[in-house]
């Protein structure tokens, strides 16, 4: 298994937090790295979506949500030859929330896939910062 990760306090309630980052018809506004979204961020529901790392390439991911608390965007190929989750984690303090967001990559086939995977560290940073900034302004 390989993974990335970011995390930050934000100075604003977790339903800000939430609803932005369940907003899918926002996502292109903000900084996200998401440059396109189709489909319905909810739970059980199936997003496609392209980034600026990705190039020109959709991926099609499954949404579950424990609403206000976590969710979670899975893809990959068939049969878990290589299985991506991104989990995105609220957890609310005194009026602040901690945000986390994962990046999970697994299967049998991902030595030979890794080596195409960019840094999405800075994926992951770039995206908590950009929710925190969008957060803190509207909250």
């Amino acid at each position: 298994m390989k993974s990335f990760e970011a995390e930050t306090m934000i100075y604003a309630r977790s339903s800000t937090v939430w609803d932005i980052i369940t907003d899918d018809s926002n996502y292109t506004v903000w900084d996200s790295g998401i440059t396109r979204i189709e489909g319905q961020m909810r739970n059980g529901g199936t997003i496609r979506i392209r980034t600026r790392t990705g190039g020109h390439r959709t991926f099609r991911l499954r949404v579950q949500q424990i609403p206000g608390e976590m969710m979670t965007w899975t893809g990959g190929l068939p049969l878990g030859l290589s299985t991506g989750v991104r989990t995105f984690t609220l957890s609310p303090q005194d009026g602040k929330t901690h945000l986390r967001v994962r990046e999970e990559f697994s299967g049998p086939l991902l030595g030979l896939i890794w080596r195409t995977v960019p840094d999405l560290g800075q994926d992951c940073t770039g995206y908590v910062n950009a929710v925190k900034e969008r957060a803190e302004l509207i909250g």
